[in-house]
């Protein structure tokens, strides 16, 4: 996988991949998928979490309205790895509630 870039989203530390690119392993997290304008701004598509995020991002369901909603196709895929050993189920949602809440992605209501 290529290198990542590394960008705060809210107070966390995420690694970000351009969608196309990006393979993940089933590892617990939280994602942010955000599209990239030509000028290098950023504006969050969607905000979600699992314990299983290679599977989520893989078939995720709301893929076709992040295209929709960013037709310039550079979308970006930012993970926050929460490891199950260091954190719950519950804290990663509360990640995503935050996030959610703060940014209002274009994608997605919880």
């Amino acid at each position: 996988m290529p290198d990542a870039v590394n960008l705060t989203i809210g107070s966390y530390p995420f690694q970000c991949y351009r969608l196309a690119d990006a393979a993940f392993i089933n590892i617990a997290g939280v994602y942010v998928i955000i599209g990239v304008a030509e000028d290098g701004k950023w504006t969050v598509l969607d905000v979600g979490q699992s314990g299983e995020l290679g599977e989520r991002i893989q078939g995720h369901p709301r893929s076709e309205s992040w295209h929709r909603n960013w037709p310039n196709g550079n979308i970006w895929v930012c993970v926050y790895p929460t490891p199950t050993n260091q954190f719950t189920k519950d804290q990663r949602t509360t990640i995503e509630r935050s996030l959610r809440d703060s940014y209002r992605p274009l994608c997605g209501e919880r």
